[in-house]
């Protein structure tokens, strides 16, 4: 299995990102790369992405959602992964992020995406954290 690695502060406290990242369907507007999210029952989802030129689909579970510290999932159909959110408080109003993903695929694709699969996910990770700090910003309480 790979692993891949992404960490970022978001100006909001760590309640408001939980809530955010916890709501699978919200990462359909949160990255480009995911083109559909099918919810499929009870923290079950059917992702499809699109990423390095290809369509890929696969199933997820939620297997972790202890609010507001820890999101996690893993596939129980198709690409193989599994990854976590982990929030922190990071000074006053702030939140830290840290992603994890592990995936394995088949030797075939995984020599076509070896090389930008890293960069990729740092890419799409920080245009998901970008895009999660307008929504949080958009839907911030008034003061």
């Amino acid at each position: 299995m790979r692993t891949i690695s992404h960490s970022t502060s978001l100006r909001a406290e760590p309640d408001r990102v939980f809530e955010l990242l916890s709501h699978v369907p919200n990462f359909v507007d949160l990255c480009d790369h995911v083109e559909h999210i099918e919810r499929l029952g009870d923290d079950c989802y059917r992702w499809t992405i699109r990423a390095a030129g290809m369509r890929m689909g696969f199933d997820v579970e939620v297997c972790s959602a202890i609010a507001p510290e820890h999101f996690a999932w893993r596939s129980i159909r198709g690409i193989h992964n599994r990854g976590s959110y982990r929030l922190t408080p990071d000074g006053e109003g702030h939140t830290r992020v840290d992603f994890e993903l592990e995936y394995k695929l088949n030797p075939i694709l995984d020599a076509a995406v070896r090389r930008v699969a890293q960069s990729l996910v740092e890419r799409v990770s920080g245009q998901l954290m970008d895009r999660a700090q307008q929504r949080l910003d958009a839907q911030a309480p008034s003061a």
